[in-house]
């Protein structure tokens, strides 16, 4: 995702829902990292993958294009500053995790370069309805192998569900 598509208030987005979309925040536990999404409004496919860094922080994720995701941190946090970088095997998956508290709101996926990974209990669907969630298996330990059989590159492609 695009860094520099930061907005100085938390409040702010640029994102324009489609009929068939939502507007959501995510965010880590202390709030300073802080983003807006577009998503179906009404279903949503989460991955919940097995591989050794999602399975030991039991990370349930969905996948959305980078073109609907916005960061709306504080002018005064930086998101490179506020975050560290964590990098393993590949190098592809970007994962920054915040200074302050350690939770992964969003990240940079290995299956999905070009979009974000948002970690689902991290998201606030508003007052309104959640979306349903689909929950599909991601073989993390036969990693290129899933990468094939599920289809999980199609995600950064709509925000309609599979």
């Amino acid at each position: 995702f695009n860094m520099s598509n930061s907005n100085s208030s938390i409040n702010a987005t640029s994102l324009v829902p489609s009929s068939d979309q939502g507007l959501y925040s995510v965010k880590c536990h202390c709030g300073i990292i802080h983003a807006h999404f577009l998503c179906n409004r009404n279903t949503i496919t989460v991955w919940d993958c097995n591989c050794s860094d999602c399975a030991m922080r039991r990370n349930i994720h969905f996948i959305v294009p980078s073109s609907d995701f916005e960061l709306s941190m504080n002018s005064s946090d930086k998101f490179e500053n506020a975050t560290i970088l964590y990098e393993w095997g590949t190098k592809i998956a970007k994962r920054r995790f915040c200074k302050t508290c350690g939770i992964l709101p969003f990240y940079t996926p290995r299956s999905n370069p070009d979009s974000v990974a948002i970690t689902l209990p991290c998201v606030d669907f508003g007052l309104g309805s959640s979306p349903t969630v689909i929950v599909k298996h991601y073989d993390g330990i036969h990693w290129e192998e899933s990468f094939q059989k599920t289809g999980i590159s199609s995600e950064s492609q709509s925000n309609v569900a599979g």
